[in-house]
């Protein structure tokens, strides 16, 4: 990770509540984030009382269960603007028990679980779910079990996956008008870098952000992020933090975004793919996932734009049309299942652009811009956007 050693502690976050000039790089220690603070002990006990509850069943020669909030359809959570999707206050629950032979196993293995996971907070200590199921392949049967496993049990301890020190491996890349301190304290600035800087998997090691840019921009492929590297889109367009998920987003990338944007409240645009996936990807930044619903709050930034590429720029960017490729059925089937969804029937401006895709048929990737002029994107596209407020 390209990064720079600190010589100094990090220094004291600024007061609260005092307005810096529009000028002013604005930093703070990150402890106003008290949603993303669940300290250790609450988590033990939150597992302690979820043992004492089935220990106390079986005393009681009663039946014992474990439960957590479904999230299997869209009918199950719920949506507002600023939360992003959630679980309702009115939750339909999956009931985990012992004397049902189709969830045996499933009991089994979320107390196996909630036994690690234990061991880990109480010890300071983290893994991946990928070391959790090594612990006994034999027993879990495939990796998938254990990331449905994870997700369910910290859905019924309410509890952020990343606080139950479980981490999944971290892809994202940020780089620009960015600096914070890891765990070790070391100081990483995200402006000396020439292929980004990796986002670290826990927000313990996201301490005192600092930051003087104007914007935000996402990036959905790793090869776009580079390629405005390259053209120096940083220095030359000015103060901008870019990220980048490589793809689907992962809890770190989505976590340091939230991040900054609960700290400084900057304007946040996302450049995609104008296919379907790519506004899959728009609308996890934005929202959230269904799956995930118990951990959105710490993680969506409802205020987040789709800068581009929308299905109408391709009516008015001169890309060749060669470029431009057709819809399939499962496009035009995931489509249609987007419109459907609540923040989508909300929105008529997102609506309007995805019923234009289908309309129109077609689909393009970022590089489609490369076919009017390789510094296209860098030089013209986004300053043209951006100065135009042209998003959504």
């Amino acid at each position: 990770m390209d990064q720079e050693t600190a010589t100094e502690p990090a220094a004291s976050p600024p007061v609260s509540g005092v307005e810096l000039p529009a000028n002013h790089s604005r930093s703070c220690e990150c402890d106003a984030d008290l949603r993303l603070s669940l300290i250790r002990e609450e988590t033990l006990a939150r597992i302690e009382a979820v043992c004492l509850t089935v220990t106390k069943a079986i005393a009681r020669r009663e039946i014992p269960e474990l439960t957590f909030p479904s999230r299997s359809s869209w009918d199950v959570v719920s949506f507002s603007e600023t939360g992003g999707i959630e679980l309702p206050e009115e939750r339909k629950l999956v009931r985990v028990r012992l004397d049902n032979k189709l969830s045996t196993k499933t009991f089994a293995f979320m107390i196996k679980v909630l036994g690690i996971v234990y061991r880990l907070v109480q010890e300071d200590k983290y893994c991946t779910k990928r070391d959790i199921y090594y612990q006994d392949p034999g027993l879990f049967g495939s990796q998938t079990v254990i990331d449905n496993v994870v997700d369910n049990v910290a859905c019924m301890l309410e509890v952020p996956r990343w606080k139950l020190h479980v981490l999944a491996t971290c892809k994202g890349l940020v780089a620009g008008d960015l600096q914070f301190y890891d765990g070790q304290g070391i100081h990483v600035d995200c402006s000396r870098t020439k292929m980004g800087v990796q986002i670290p998997a826990h927000d313990k090691d996201m301490q005192y952000l600092h930051t003087g840019a104007r914007l935000v921009i996402v990036v959905e492929k790793d090869a776009t992020f580079q390629k405005l590297l390259t053209d120096d889109f940083c220095h030359t367009y000015g103060r901008v933090i870019l990220i980048t998920g490589k793809g689907f987003p992962d809890v770190g990338t989505r976590l340091m975004l939230r991040r900054i944007w609960d700290n400084f409240h900057l304007p946040v645009l996302v450049l995609t793919d104008s296919d379907p996936h790519g506004v899959e990807i728009m609308l996890v930044y934005k929202y959230g996932s269904k799956n995930h619903a118990f951990e959105n709050q710490f993680l969506a930034v409802p205020a987040l734009k789709w800068l581009g590429i929308l299905p109408s720029d391709l009516q008015r960017v001169p890309v060749r049309k060669e470029t431009a490729l057709v819809l399939s059925s499962g496009d035009l089937q995931k489509l249609t299942e987007m419109l459907q969804r609540p923040y989508v029937i909300s929105n008529r401006a997102l609506t309007h652009q995805l019923e234009e895709m289908i309309q129109t048929g077609v689909k393009a990737e970022l590089q489609c811009l490369d076919s009017v002029d390789t510094s296209f994107l860098s030089s013209v596209y986004l300053p043209n956007k951006i100065h135009a407020g042209d998003w959504i």
